[in-house]
């Protein structure tokens, strides 16, 4: 450890102390010496191991964590943190591919189907009349057996008009309307939001009340640019991540 703490130093040596100690942690949780949900050394135990400040070392962790890499528990130390699933914003994807293309394990647990009359927001972004029939699918969605993400799609019964009877395919949404009426999904617009849980969402999610959510809504369109669906979706901010991929600067 000592060599590649040296190895690192060169390196690094025009960097931060606290810097080059948080890089040298982040590349042993990259090579599985700190391992997914494993303890990382005491601040002393980093301290005779770098020979640097505790306050250095404070630093280096609070990146961490703020980062995503480490997770503290009042009076148990410092974790490795479970890698977040990432989407990327510059695809339409549902919410199975993207877990799945992550190398991770998705599952719907829990899948409530009911038509209600649109609520004004809803109606809105569907470009209906507020009390319009719609569609309304709940789905509570797992990844590696862990509650991740609450969603719930809204959709217009003339489009779809035997879902709630023949149900999802293979519990795809977009596969079932892509393969079962055919409709074609050429863009989506959505909206990214931080947010609080509230009492059911934690109940659901497994988590406390008042922990941080990520709220995303999509608006989707078809090839005709008729309105899809909307998708409200409520995700454990500590487990999710989006990620947008930018290109070019404005044109003067």
């Amino acid at each position: 450890m000592a060599k590649e703490w040296t190895t690192l130093i060169n390196q690094l040596k025009h960097a931060p102390l606290y810097y080059q100690v948080k890089e040298d942690i982040l590349h042993k949780i990259n090579q599985g010496v700190y391992k997914v949900e494993d303890p990382i050394p005491t601040e002393n135990e980093l301290q005779s191991i770098y020979q640097v400040s505790r306050i250095t070392i404070r630093r280096a962790i609070q990146e961490l964590v703020q980062e995503g890499y480490l997770t503290t528990q009042q009076g148990k130390g410092t974790f490795v943190s479970k890698p977040k699933a990432t989407q990327e914003l510059n695809l339409i994807t549902n919410w199975a591919e993207t877990i799945a293309k992550l190398g991770m394990h998705p599952k719907t647990k829990r899948t409530d189907m009911t038509e209600e009359p649109a609520s004004v927001s809803i109606a809105k972004m569907l470009n209906i009349e507020p009390g319009d029939r719609v569609f309304k699918i709940e789905r509570l969605r797992y990844v590696d057996g862990e509650a991740l993400c609450l969603m719930v799609n809204y959709l217009i019964p003339e489009l779809v008009p035997d879902l709630l009877e023949k149900g999802l395919i293979e519990e795809s949404l977009y596969q079932t309307l892509e393969q079962r009426y055919n409709l074609v999904l050429t863009k989506a617009v959505e909206i990214v939001e931080a947010c609080s849980a509230d009492a059911r969402e934690a109940r659901l999610l497994k988590i406390n009340k008042d922990a941080p959510l990520l709220r995303v809504k999509r608006i989707t369109y078809d090839d005709e640019d008729r309105v899809i669906e909307v998708v409200i979706a409520v995700s454990r901010a500590d487990r999710y991540s989006y990620t947008i991929n930018l290109a070019g600067r404005p044109k003067k």
